[in-house]
């Protein structure tokens, strides 16, 4: 039996409009998957970019470990005991807020980079320093970078911390009888030290 013209419409229009919700059903669905991927893709992107952050820190070391070969290179130059101690030096300074170069410099003023430390009773102090050292009154120190350790805080404590960093007035405490000959010497080796270039860039 043939639908008669006055039913063809509403056939026809309920046909076009069924064709179309299911159309946008079909839209709909497909955008919230291809949203989700989306949101996946970029939460990956976030994650993966975190290895960036690994080479921020791959830089910080790499910096520090230039500082230590810097030092060594120049104690090496001067053959200096302390030579290899470069990254005890750098760790210290980094610990204790202090300049990388100090306490290497006081060392070269001191005790012309440990070449003339005083002795005990025959023994090595290992005090680059001339730390605790008045009249016949020594501080003697295990090793190298024990002295290195103790120093560096006493710098950071007594001096840096007290917002005393100037060479010359730090001279006014520790070495007061210097007639500024300290602070000189201790500028000078400073410079030394952070001008300091390999000859392979020179």
């Amino acid at each position: 039996m043939k639908p008669t013209p006055k039913l063809v419409l509403p056939i026809v229009w309920l046909g076009i409009n069924s064709t179309l919700i299911a159309v946008t059903l079909v839209l709909l669905i497909s955008t919230t998957i291809s949203g989700n991927r989306v949101q996946q893709t970029r939460g990956y992107s976030i994650f993966s970019a975190k290895p960036l952050v690994l080479g921020f820190s791959t830089a910080q070391i790499s910096q520090a470990d230039s500082r230590a070969a810097m030092l060594n290179s120049v104690f090496e130059k001067y053959q200096c005991p302390l030579t290899g101690f470069g990254d005890v030096f750098v760790t210290e300074a980094d610990a204790n807020d202090i300049p990388f170069w100090l306490v290497a410099a006081v060392s070269f003023q001191e005790s012309n980079c440990g070449k003339k430390t005083p002795e005990v009773a025959g023994q090595e102090s290992y005090n680059a320093w001339g730390w605790g050292v008045w009249g016949d009154n020594v501080k003697t120190f295990a090793n190298w970078q024990e002295g290195i350790e103790v120093v560096s805080k006493y710098m950071a404590t007594k001096f840096h911390s007290q917002g005393v960093i100037d060479p010359c007035e730090i001279m006014k405490t520790y070495t007061p009888p210097s007639n500024g000959s300290w602070c000189n010497g201790v500028n000078f080796f400073s410079d030394v030290i952070k001008n300091y270039k390999s000859p392979d860039n020179v």
